[in-house]
């Protein structure tokens, strides 16, 4: 026993440090080894408020969110067919006030256009508010906004990289939506961002 003793008494310093040193590398380890627990939805392309989301739109991403997990669509929640009720970016974790069951604008017609390659912005992207203009075929009339504001929903990318025509689809209301086809039939589409 008394031999302990003096061995602890010598050798205090080392024991303590070396209990120290054990107890700071499991503290490492356990921290280390946390992961994030919780499954929660994000945004991979551009959603543009009012738009229906679909599977290529979003990915369940893992995230440690704590006491907040609820506030956000989990792995449960059925998203995919649903409508976004702000502007989504990439990278966006999906808050349960941000997806609604109901359309806010059911009136509202996605209308596919074609517009030439050179007749909108090249960094045009999902999301985005254009005015559209129309050149009509004859001379003797003069180009013209036809529609303010229109949410572009979907951008072909393939056929933009083709040059040519680009596939293009726009959110309207059905009286802006004959606007635009009336339009397209008396002349050429020119899509312009709306600055604000």
């Amino acid at each position: 026993m008394d031999e302990l003793q003096k061995f602890i008494q010598r050798n205090f310093r080392r024991i303590l440090a070396g209990g120290g040193l054990v107890l700071s590398l499991l503290a490492i380890s356990l921290l280390l080894n946390t992961t994030p627990s919780t499954f929660v939805w994000m945004a991979t392309s551009s959603i543009p408020g009012g738009s229906r989301i679909t599977a290529n739109n979003v990915k369940l991403v893992k995230a440690d969110l704590a006491e907040d997990a609820t506030h956000f669509e989990s792995k449960g929640d059925l998203l995919v067919g649903h409508f976004a009720t702000r502007m989504l970016q990439p990278g966006d974790l999906i808050a349960v006030t941000d997806v609604t069951s109901e359309s806010a604008n059911s009136t509202a017609t996605y209308l596919p256009i074609g517009v030439a390659v050179d007749d909108l912005p090249a960094d045009l992207a999902i999301g985005d508010l254009v005015d559209i203009y129309v050149i009509p075929k004859d001379q003797g009339v003069l180009p013209a906004v036809i529609a303010r504001r229109v949410p572009i929903q979907n951008i072909d990318v393939k056929s933009r990289a083709l040059g040519g025509s680009v596939a293009v689809s726009v959110t309207a209301s059905p009286t802006v939506t004959s606007i635009i086809v009336t339009a397209e039939a008396q002349g050429r589409l020119v899509l312009a961002r709306d600055p604000f």
